[in-house]
């Protein structure tokens, strides 16, 4: 006598896979978007570095090169990227305004506030790009307490890692870094120790610091991160 498992039994088991697998795939997805974003930051990161060695080898050290200033026109931000940046990026569009980039939105949410897009858009005095395969980046003077005599000649670098894409947020797939223009070290926007679930409530300002947090942390998005 054949043996076979009647219709009942063929809905229950199917039913059990249905829900294991609802309760499951949520978390695999998120580990999936945390290693896909950490690895494309890597990649993004590790271009930007290469770059200003390029750039460094064809104009020399970065201290000597004529950086612009917070108060510099587009035009001379413009010709700043032209110079030292653009030749060794595959650019595809340089754009004055985000929406000539294809964004629907003039500035980014944080994690702490994901539906609110006013936070640290791209400045009007600087370009704005796409290159490679789709990243958005901008670059903009960022000379912290500088003076005459102690110019700390700092590079704010953005990057937007799925352009235009959703959801546009600083922390998820946009992330901030410091170049220092003095020694050619890209590093990370504050301390990684400010990207915390705690901190990110208290303020939308502490999102920026957690692609640092990224870097710090291998290339790896770590159970402590608040995604």
């Amino acid at each position: 006598m054949n043996k076979a498992f009647t219709l009942a039994e063929v809905l229950i088991t199917l039913g059990i896979i249905g829900v294991v697998a609802a309760l499951t795939m949520p978390a695999v997805i998120t580990n999936y978007q945390k290693k896909q974003t950490s690895a494309q930051l890597k990649k993004a990161y590790s271009t930007f570095a290469q770059a200003l060695v390029q750039a460094q080898y064809e104009f020399g050290d970065a201290s000597s090169w004529a950086v612009t200033e917070p108060s510099s026109s587009y035009e001379d931000n413009l010709k700043y990227f032209e110079t030292y940046w653009k030749p060794y990026l595959k650019i595809i569009k340089v754009c004055t305004t985000m929406n000539e980039c294809g964004y629907d939105i003039t500035g980014y949410a944080s994690l702490s506030n994901k539906s609110n897009y006013v936070y640290y858009g791209q400045f009007a005095n600087v370009p704005g790009f796409i290159y490679g395969d789709g990243t958005y980046a901008y670059l903009r003077p960022y000379n912290l307490n500088s003076t005459e005599d102690n110019r700390q000649r700092l590079q704010l670098l953005s990057i937007d890692l799925n352009g235009p894409k959703k959801p546009n947020v600083i922390g998820k797939d946009v992330f901030q870094f410091i170049i220092n223009i003095n020694n050619g070290v890209i590093s990370g926007f504050g301390s990684k120790n400010l990207c915390t679930a705690a901190n990110i409530k208290k303020s939308t300002e502490y999102s920026r610091s957690c692609g640092g947090k990224i870097m710090a942390d291998g290339w790896e998005i770590m159970p402590d991160y608040p995604w």
